[in-house]
């Protein structure tokens, strides 16, 4: 099995968010497919460039997709399409 790309993993996490909505941190860890340590440092940096936020709801984190994580999911979108017909993503 090939290795993801840390641009696949982001897209694939900001893709969850864009069209299933928010979900905790451990629900992206099945769909990142990371350990929730790992995942937890991306969404950190995710977070600082303001492409999700984390919101607090009791004992739980809630991650939501911000606007600038929309638009940087369709740049992605057309970033991996392009590596995609190069042969350089699968």
């Amino acid at each position: 099995m090939r290795k993801r790309s840390r641009a696949r993993i982001i897209y694939d996490i900001l893709y969850h968010l864009a069209y299933r909505g928010s979900t905790t941190i451990t629900g992206l860890t099945y769909i990142a497919r990371m350990p929730y340590d790992r995942l937890e440092n991306l969404l950190r940096e995710l977070e600082k460039r303001e492409l999700v936020s984390i919101a607090y709801e009791g004992s739980s984190k809630k991650v939501l997709i911000t606007e600038k994580g929309l638009k940087s999911l369709e740049d992605l979108e057309k970033a991996i399409k392009i590596l995609e017909k190069l042969g350089l993503e699968s």
